[in-house]
């Protein structure tokens, strides 16, 4: 079977309009006789992938592609083409330079750097094309959304909009041109309500309603940090173990001076900063313990955020539409080559924009138009729709022996082909070998030096 693909990379399966019925044999013969003139055109030995081979089938003339199975027509099982036929048929699609073209500006091209790269000419090359898709659906949505809203005071719902039944409100186009959030009110749901908190004001959490919060009114020394206070600590046994109050901070002359110790009275053992003590007065509280709460200003009480202060709430049931836009993106069929994707904005992009009951353009290919369809389901909720598609034809040049230089061809956007060298993948492995094989030398070197 792989041998027979080989020979004949593309598959037909013919089916003719309105013959089967009718069991005309001269009819089903001319038709057979169409179909097998649509294989011979079709038929080449140079490796197609199944969307050029349905992308030129479709351009032909009186011909209804209508499946395109498999990878590639000299992989595996080739590609299998069902198609309908009725007509003659036309290879060429408007628009796409032909292979003619193609070589002719490969051969200028190469003609004029034939110095730096050999003498080489386009037939040393594969053409392969790429028919690049770059599709997208711009959707307006719109969302209707409805719920129970609680606000202080008086919101000033009398201006806004009332409705019965969300999905039924009808709304003005010129909120719908505005674009932005409409919201409504339904009927007969206000109400006001007193707030929990009773008049607006609620306990402050900071300080609980005492109007202070505690703070520690000791503070260790900050000389000696309450760790050697006095050096004859041990005689503290039969003093009393700490002054109602500590003492203000002093600030010795020289931090390892000792004073009297105010605990037990040693003589030249204490701390000149906290007198033995261990710790000092808090600067902030002045050792009373206490300082006025801030948050509340010592008032105990603080505005309640949930009726602002206002004692009352309202409540009703919100309605709101809103437009937003969603733009879904269409997979790309073949990605850019990586080699040359900057250079492709430069590129005589096929452009077309479709409004909502705009068909897809005749001259868009099966596999094309197939994928463009299934992202063209409605939404919910879509109101208006914006089709976009985008399209170029990328001519490969790869070479048939070896080589580690590859083309790329396409149209710019004063007509004329642009031509774009890329590195080939043989010449990329040769890179990396070369880099790889610098690479040991240098070690090598290295080595022996050492």
């Amino acid at each position: 079977m792989r041998r027979l693909l080989l020979l004949t990379p593309v598959l037909l399966a013919l089916t003719a309009c309105g013959l089967v019925e009718s069991g005309d044999e001269k009819a089903a013969g001319v038709a057979r006789a169409e179909a097998t003139d649509v294989g011979k055109r079709l038929d080449s030995q140079r490796p197609r992938t199944a969307d050029e081979v349905g992308y030129e089938a479709s351009a032909m003339d009186g011909v209804e592609v209508l499946r395109v199975t498999g990878a590639e027509t000299h992989e595996g099982e080739g590609v299998e083409l069902i198609v309908r036929t009725t007509g003659s048929a036309r290879v060429t699609v408007a628009g796409d330079p032909s292979e003619d073209e193609v070589r002719a500006e490969l051969d200028a091209y190469l003609a004029r750097r034939r110095g730096r790269w050999g003498a080489r000419t386009s037939a040393y090359f594969h053409l392969d094309r790429l028919h690049l898709l770059d599709a997208s659906v711009v959707r307006r949505v719109e969302k209707r959304t409805e719920t129970t809203r609680d606000e202080p005071g008086d919101p000033g719902l009398a201006e806004r909009p009332v409705y019965d039944v969300l999905d039924e409100y009808e709304v003005d186009p010129r909120d719908v041109r505005r674009g932005e959030p409409l919201d409504l009110v339904k009927r007969d749901t206000v109400s006001k309500r007193a707030c929990a908190c009773g008049n607006g004001l609620r306990q402050c959490p900071a300080c609980a309603g005492m109007t202070y919060r505690p703070c520690e009114p000791a503070r260790p020394c900050p000389v000696c940090a309450g760790v050697s206070p006095c050096t004859q600590y041990l005689g503290h046994g039969g003093k009393p173990g700490r002054a109602a109050r500590p003492p203000k901070a002093r600030q010795p002359a020289r931090p390892e001076e000792r004073v009297k110790c105010a605990a037990c009275g040693a003589p030249d053992s204490a701390c000149g900063a906290c007198e033995g003590w261990g710790k000092v007065r808090c600067r902030t509280c002045q050792g009373r313990g206490r300082v006025p709460c801030t948050t509340c200003t010592s008032k105990g009480t603080v505005r309640c955020e949930t009726c602002g202060g206002r004692g009352e709430l309202t409540s009703w049931t919100a309605g709101r539409i809103t437009w937003t836009s969603e733009t879904e993106k269409v997979p790309w069929p073949h990605r850019p080559p990586k080699r040359v994707t900057s250079h492709l904005h430069a590129g005589l992009w096929h452009d077309n924009q479709l409004g909502p009951g705009d068909p897809l353009p005749d001259d868009l290919s099966l596999p094309h138009r197939s994928l463009v369809e299934q992202h063209l389901d409605t939404v919910k909720g879509e109101q208006d729709r914006t089709v976009v598609i985008r399209r170029l034809t990328v001519v490969r040049a790869r070479p048939k022996g070896s080589g580690n230089r590859e083309y790329y061809v396409f149209k710019n956007v004063s007509g004329g082909l642009t031509v774009r060298p890329a590195m080939s993948d043989e010449g990329r492995r040769n890179t990396a070998a070369v880099l790889a094989a610098a690479a040991a030398l240098v070690v090598l070197v290295l080595l022996l030096v050492k």
